[in-house]
């Protein structure tokens, strides 16, 4: 569990545990328990793009498929990732001469047979990020690695005029994940953290 990098606000996410407040909900949390179920005989390099608002659980469903693929002891190497530590991580490493190197940080996401990036295109699109992530993605692409994403960000622009998900992060990569991800945009659900308070 520890290796595969999930963060402890996460750990106790299960399908379980997941709170179902709408029939899409319910929808989505059964999809993805029949992805848990066939792993990881699910169609090959096929994923998951989970697409929402703030709170609505995209982060906790794609925790909860790699604790439950753990936790069933199921074959292959799993491991979670947030785009945005991602980047940080990676900037840091051109600071020290004692920290790991931009192909150290990137081999084991391009290795991972399952990889959750979290928040994509949270990071502000420079080239620079857009490069990197074009190389983790396509060269996921390539290989025919599966890839759980979750993203604020919809194909779409809306009358708040924030950017769609190609604006972001690029139309080629777009593209990619119309192939290497089954869609579940999950609307009319409310913030759940604002429910806590």
């Amino acid at each position: 569990m520890a290796a595969a990098g999930i963060p402890k606000r996460y750990a106790h996410c299960t399908l379980g545990t997941f709170k179902e407040k709408s029939p899409l909900l319910k929808l989505v949390r059964n999809d993805i328990q029949k992805f848990v179920d066939l792993w990881p005989h699910t169609e090959k390099g096929k994923g998951l793009l989970l697409v929402g608002e703030c709170g609505v659980g995209k982060t906790h469903l794609a925790a909860a498929v790699l604790i439950e693929l753990i936790t069933a002891d199921k074959p292959g190497k799993m491991l979670f990732n947030n785009f945005q530590d991602l980047i940080q991580e990676i900037q840091a490493s051109f600071d020290s001469d004692h920290t790991p190197g931009k192909a150290e940080i990137l081999q084991p996401l391009l290795d991972a047979d399952l990889l959750v990036i979290d928040e994509l295109g949270s990071q502000k699109p420079t080239t620079w990020v857009q490069d990197i992530l074009y190389y983790v993605i396509n060269t996921r692409y390539n290989d025919e690695k599966t890839t759980i994403f979750t993203t604020n960000y919809f194909d779409t622009t809306d009358a708040s005029k924030r950017e769609s998900l190609a604006d972001r992060i690029g139309t080629r990569l777009r593209s990619r994940l119309f192939e290497m991800a089954w869609r579940y945009e999950i609307t009319g659900v409310g913030d759940y953290r604002r429910n806590t308070l």
